[in-house]
């Protein structure tokens, strides 16, 4: 693996990097409604013209938008993130907790719609147009239109307020984790399962699969020998997907009270916490690149001719 290879990844993240913390950091702050009006509000504050100058101020409010994000940019390179407007905890602890919640979250999420959608995907190519295919096909279909917060609120009425066998709200024992994860796993092995079948389609086309089905190859060897190139994609797309997870899904999270980074950041955005706001993006934005690049190395290796 050439080290000219990663190298240029990395460059080609610098630029997206200042890009996404810029346009974050200005629409933000370009959004209705004041930071310090909703830091007053929180400590139960007097609102006058005053105390509403002297919190900006106090915020670094006061300072224009350019001054304000060198100011972060300063702050963010020696490793300061601030503190929270709201908590007046360091917004690094907050975050460092919260991902906590996400990260088991993500791992016991993405381990479970690889085991549903990778043999389901498999076997559907290979019984192409059977009506075992067509039938995960349809059911795939209905399950990927499903929008997630639907099948998370009937997870809530059927185990929880109706049978009342899992805990449905917060994330105090490994239990809570149940119903989010399998509302995730729904919709994101049904979408794979589509994926991983198609993709393995377009490889059993290919001449030398062909020609291993005209030897009798079994099933399990044809499969094996076209699994490399037929994953290629599918792990450019699972990059995307783990990071998607350890970003936080903010809907799911919000819905099973799950204080994870998701439900994190939409607080923020609703009190104007801009310190939040700012490092939940740079930590996103950071684990795409990270993410990114572990799948842009693993198919380089997989593929040489995916370096060029």
């Amino acid at each position: 693996m050439p080290l000219r290879f990663i190298a240029q990844r990395l460059l080609q993240f610098i630029p997206v990097f200042f890009g996404v913390t810029f346009l974050s950091f200005l629409l933000i702050r370009a959004a209705p409604g004041d930071a310090a009006h909703f830091y007053l509000a929180e400590r139960g504050a007097d609102l006058s013209h005053e105390a509403l100058a002297q919190a900006r101020r106090q915020l670094g409010l006061d300072k224009t938008i350019a001054g304000q994000y060198a100011a972060y940019l300063r702050a963010i390179l020696k490793g300061d993130f601030g503190n929270s407007y709201i908590t007046k905890e360091p917004v690094s602890a907050e975050l460092k907790r919260r991902f906590r919640v996400t990260l088991l979250l993500a791992l016991a999420t993405l381990p479970a719609v690889l085991l549903i959608a990778f043999p389901l995907g498999a076997f559907c190519a290979l019984k192409h147009g059977s009506a075992f295919d067509k039938a995960a096909r349809a059911l795939s279909t209905i399950l990927t239109s499903l929008p997630s917060f639907c099948v998370a609120f009937l997870f809530i009425l059927i185990f929880g307020a109706g049978l009342r066998l899992l805990p449905v709200f917060g994330a105090s024992t490994p239990a809570h984790y149940i119903l989010p994860c399998l509302t995730l796993v729904i919709s994101s092995s049904a979408y794979y399962t589509r994926f991983i079948r198609a993709a393995f389609i377009e490889e059993f086309s290919k001449e030398y699969i062909k020609a291993a089905k005209s030897r009798g190859l079994s099933l399990f060897a044809i499969v094996r020998s076209s699994l490399k190139n037929a994953m290629l994609p599918v792990f450019t797309s699972l990059g995307m997907s783990l990071a998607s997870l350890l970003g936080g899904q903010a809907i799911i999270e919000k819905i099973f009270a799950l204080p994870g980074m998701g439900s994190f950041l939409i607080d923020a955005v609703i009190k104007r916490d801009y310190a939040v706001v700012d490092g939940c993006v740079l930590l996103y934005a950071a684990l795409f690149a990270c993410i990114n690049l572990c799948a842009d190395i693993l198919c380089a290796y997989l593929n040489p001719l995916y370096e060029k």
